[in-house]
């Protein structure tokens, strides 16, 4: 495990107690209580304080991953099905940071845990020397080459958060309509049949392969049968906390998606920088060479001298060597760390999704037996009638 990521037993976290503050502006407090090498902690914050000190953390760490947040929402925010979302998902959150020592160990997260007032960090005067900044938080990835390797990951989880997303966002809204759906009615147009079928045949294997699920011994494991079977339970006012937990689940995993996507989009655009930035300086070195050989124009004869044109030209040339050379740093250093994150998070992604299947499959089990204990029980009676 790379050394940027903590040990999990070093640090505990729990976002808990959800109470609305009945003043006259009502909101939501969550508790968040645990401790670390600094202690215990036990603070209050609401919701907004969350999103403030995740905007902190992504304006002072661009190019790093910062886990993601449910979206605000204009009303509705204290309904208790919210309410119960975002504590998950704020929990996810806690526990995400807690997995990063540059992050956990970050003055803006160490106030949040410890003081009420959150206090704007000086990211502008950080932004200054950004690159030395990374470099001394993140040397093993400074010092090292990009690996080809690396680059492919990459891509390849790129590519597989683009056709996912669609099937997973699909899949929420199903999730969602059998939660609201009356005990009464059933969802059976061909449309909904269509998606479900799509998510169990293409997500689900896809989502197997790149957290490099063994898919071989099928015999053996066959988590994708717990979404087959979701379709086919039992009472579905029964079910309906298991189908929130899963679109829960779903919607923490579009919101991460969204970070990486995010993260990735902007590794592209500095490299679209780095190769304009290349082009610039080609362009100076043959300005230099030019007026170092053939002297100034008439025009610039009658402004400047030929020494002083080519003194501005070669300060010019210094400053757009001095960019590319940060600019290269920074995306090396954002590349393998990218990679690294990509691949931890897969581990996180493998685990709530074991978890998740390990709750359908109780569940499932469950109302099996209902069914067959049921069922006995009708044998039963029709028997001793004599029917």
């Amino acid at each position: 495990m790379q050394y940027n990521i903590i040990e999990q037993n070093k640090i505990v976290v729990n976002v808990v107690d959800p109470k609305i503050n009945q003043n006259q502006d009502e909101f939501v407090i969550y508790s968040i209580e645990g401790q670390d090498n600094q202690g215990n902690f036990q603070i209050q914050h609401r919701f907004s304080e969350f999103y403030q000190l995740r905007s902190l953390l992504v304006q002072k760490w661009q190019y790093c991953y910062i886990p993601s947040l449910p979206q605000k929402v204009v009303q509705g925010n204290l309904s208790l099905q919210l309410i119960y979302q975002r504590l998950v998902m704020l929990n996810h959150f806690m526990r995400q940071l807690s997995h990063f020592q540059f992050l956990w160990y970050s003055n803006e997260v160490q106030i949040f845990l410890r003081q009420q007032q959150i206090q704007d960090s000086n990211s502008n005067e950080q932004q200054k020397n950004y690159a030395d900044v990374l470099i001394s938080t993140f040397p093993d990835f400074a010092e090292n080459a990009i690996d080809q390797e690396n680059e492919t990951k990459i891509e390849q989880f790129f590519l597989f958060i683009q056709n996912a997303t669609p099937i997973l966002q699909n899949y929420r809204i199903n999730m969602k309509n059998k939660i609201n759906i009356r005990q009464d009615l059933k969802i059976s147009s061909k449309n909904y049949f269509e998606q479900m079928d799509i998510f169990k045949n293409f997500f689900i294997p896809e989502y197997e392969v790149i957290l490099e699920i063994n898919v071989e011994n099928q015999n053996i494991y066959q988590p994708r049968k717990i979404f087959e079977d979701d379709q086919n339970n039992c009472d579905l006012s029964e079910n309906q906390k298991q189908f929130y937990i899963m679109y829960i689940q779903i919607k923490i995993e579009l919101n991460e998606f969204n970070v990486l996507n995010e993260l990735i989009q902007k590794r592209k655009e500095l490299q679209l920088n780095i190769q304009s930035l290349n082009e610039q300086l080609q362009k100076q070195v043959n300005y230099v060479s030019e007026t170092q050989n053939n002297g100034l124009n008439i025009i610039m004869k009658f402004i400047t001298t030929k020494e002083e044109e080519i003194e501005k030209s070669l300060t010019k040339l210094k400053q757009l060597e001095k960019e590319l050379t940060i600019k290269v740093q920074i995306f090396n250093l954002i590349t393998n760390k990218l990679a690294s994150d990509v691949q931890f998070l897969k581990q996180i992604f493998l685990e709530n999704y074991q978890n998740l299947v390990k709750q359908m499959s109780r569940f499932f089990k469950q109302n099996a037996q209902k069914s067959v204990s049921y069922y006995q029980n009708l044998l039963q009676q029709l028997e001793k009638q004599g029917l």
